[in-house]
């Protein structure tokens, strides 16, 4: 019977979508998985179900991205950091010598700024989604156009329209006006794409933005955003193979850096574990903490949410099942 090797599970929890990977000790990927976030209990259960591996026993499970306490919980996480951090390990594992990475979430985006391989300074955006996906997804979406095709429907533009870029709402706005008078799609969505794309540069005003850059995250998939960052940099920039999974392959790296004797991991079949939820707010706090517990088969598994010291035991009763 051929022996168990071992393997490292990265999972990053993003707003809009759950991205994981396996690696092995070699710090190669054997497996990966990325499904919309459809509520991150379900999506992360389906998830593991698709990772399950026959070959590999787990030595090592890692969370990051916005939604990384929870799933930390959840999956038995043996790490949890910030997808800043996280992404920078998984790009530089691939492209050492980077030295501006460039990210565009669903609901947020931010830009990393290297020096020797070490992370120098960051930007983020989570407050608007203007400089995001989702605006591409939801004007997209409303002119009936998937998702996976704007990138080269925006390509075939041949006319140069304007659109204002630091609001999300003023976007679709001015879309709507375009398509009511007439502009072609392919036109608009160019447009669209290189007010996002200049928005979001203004995001490293204050950090030097310097080549190589590496362009990361679902929506480096996009090849007319892709065209447009480039235009604005006036410079090339780099896709990685596995651009969409960084965040998850740097917090697996950085699970198998801690070299831990053994994992909390849970297992791959989450159903069996029969896990229950509960969100309380803690009476007369006055951060309004909100502290969602995890049970395990009646018994407390964790909480996340608890910003004080006084909260946790008044919601503990509360949340009691």
């Amino acid at each position: 019977m051929e022996k168990m090797r071992t393997s490292y599970l990265g999972i990053d929890a993003g707003s809009v979508g759950i991205k994981m990977v396996l690696v092995d000790e070699n710090e190669e990927v054997i497996n990966t998985h990325y499904a919309r976030n459809r509520g991150i209990s379900e999506t992360v259960h389906e998830g593991l179900e698709a990772m399950s591996n026959n070959t590999h026993t787990v030595k090592g499970v890692g969370t990051t991205g916005s939604g990384r306490n929870f799933v930390g919980m959840l999956a038995g996480a043996d790490v949890v950091k910030t997808e800043i951090l996280a992404h920078t390990i998984g790009t530089l594992h691939y492209h050492p010598d980077v030295r501006t990475i460039l990210d565009i979430g669903g609901e947020d985006c931010k830009i990393m700024s290297v020096r020797n391989s070490i992370l120098e300074n960051f930007v983020m955006n989570s407050v608007c989604g203007a400089g995001t996906g989702a605006v591409i997804d939801s004007i997209a979406t409303r002119m009936g156009i998937s998702i996976e095709d704007v990138g080269e429907i925006a390509l075939s533009h041949n006319e140069k329209l304007n659109f204002p870029g630091k609001c999300g709402v003023f976007t679709q706005s001015s879309v709507v006006s375009r398509l009511n008078t007439g502009a072609a799609k392919n036109n608009i969505l160019m447009g669209v794409i290189r007010a996002l794309a200049s928005n979001y540069l203004m995001l490293g005003k204050g950090i030097n933005l310097e080549p190589p850059y590496v362009f990361q995250g679902a929506t480096s998939q996009n090849s007319a955003l892709v065209f447009a960052l480039e235009e604005q940099l006036n410079h090339p920039i780099t896709i990685p193979k596995y651009a969409p999974f960084m965040g998850a392959i740097g917090i697996a790296l950085m699970a198998k850096a801690e070299n831990l004797g053994e994992s909390k991991f849970r297992g791959y079949d989450l159903q069996e574990q029969n896990f229950n939820t509960r969100t309380v707010q803690a009476g007369g706090c006055e951060n309004k903490c909100e502290l969602t517990f995890l049970y395990q088969d009646g018994q407390m598994a964790g909480c996340i949410g608890n910003r004080c010291d006084n909260c946790y035991p008044k919601a503990l009763n509360e949340a009691e099942i």
